[in-house]
C-alpha cells in the first residue's frame, strides 16, 4: 500500500493547479480536472439526506462534491448523517481541512475504508461517492477499492462515481466497468453532463 506523506500547505485555486497535482502525483490525484457543480448535483440527485445515516466520499480533491454534500445535508435536515471524505493527496486533504473545517476529511487511502468505518463504529454505509479517475488507477488498486466499497455498503446501498465521455474506450475504463458489473446487482449510467470539463456521466451501482 502506498506510503502517506506528511501534509504540506496547499491552496488549489484552479484547473491549472489541479492538473499540476495530477501530473506530479497521478495515483494520489487520479482525476485530471476538478468536477463541475452540474456533475456534483447529478452525483447526489435523488438522495434524501434526512433518511440516511452515513455517506463516504473517495477523492474529494478540491471539494466540489464535498461542498455539495455538505450543502445538501444542511438543506434537508440531515445533520444526523455521518459524512467522511477520504483523500490520498496530502496537500488537497490539508486544504480541505482548512476550508471545510466542519467536514470530516481524512488523509488516507480508500482501500482502508473498512478499517475507517470499523474505527468509527459505522457498521454499514448508505452511500459512497467518488471523484477518483478510475482509468488512471492501477487495476489491482482499483479492484481493491471497489471490493472494499462493496463490502461496507448495506444491501440496497449505492456507489456513485463518474467517468469521462472521452475516456470510455480506455482499457482502464473497460476494466472498471467489468469489475463493478461483477460486484454490484445493477449498474446504471446517466446521460452525459456536457457542462462538465471534460464532459462526464455518473455511474450508479446498487448493491
Amino acid at each position: 500500500m502506498e506510503q502517506i506523506e506528511q501534509a504540506k500547505p496547499y491552496n488549489p485555486h484552479s484547473y491549472r493547479a489541479f492538473l499540476k497535482e495530477f501530473l506530479a502525483h497521478p495515483r494520489s490525484t487520479a482525476a485530471i480536472a476538478p468536477s463541475s457543480r452540474k456533475l456534483a448535483r447529478r452525483m447526489v440527485e435523488g438522495i434524501d439526506f434526512s433518511k440516511i445515516s452515513s455517506m463516504i466520499e473517495f477523492g474529494p480533491g478540491t471539494g466540489v462534491f464535498t461542498s455539495q454534500v455538505a450543502r445538501s445535508i444542511r438543506e434537508t435536515d440531515g445533520s444526523h448523517c455521518r459524512f467522511i471524505a477520504i483523500e490520498l493527496n496530502d496537500r488537497m486533504a490539508a486544504n480541505l481541512n482548512t476550508v471545510m473545517p466542519d467536514v470530516d476529511v481524512r488523509h488516507n487511502d480508500a482501500r482502508k475504508v473498512a478499517s475507517i468505518c470499523n474505527d468509527e463504529g459505522i457498521e454499514q454505509v448508505d452511500y459512497i461517492i467518488s471523484g477518483l479517475g478510475w482509468p488512471s488507477i492501477p487495476a489491482q488498486i482499483r479492484d481493491e477499492i471497489l471490493e472494499q466499497t462493496h463490502a461496507v455498503l448495506r444491501e440496497g446501498g449505492q456507489f456513485r462515481t463518474f467517468g469521462y465521455h472521452i475516456g470510455l474506450t480506455l482499457p482502464g475504463a473497460w476494466g472498471f466497468r467489468k469489475t463493478v458489473r461483477k460486484l454490484f446487482r445493477t449498474v446504471e449510467i446517466s446521460p452525459v453532463i456536457w457542462g462538465n470539463l471534460p464532459p462526464a456521466f455518473v455511474y450508479t451501482c446498487t448493491k
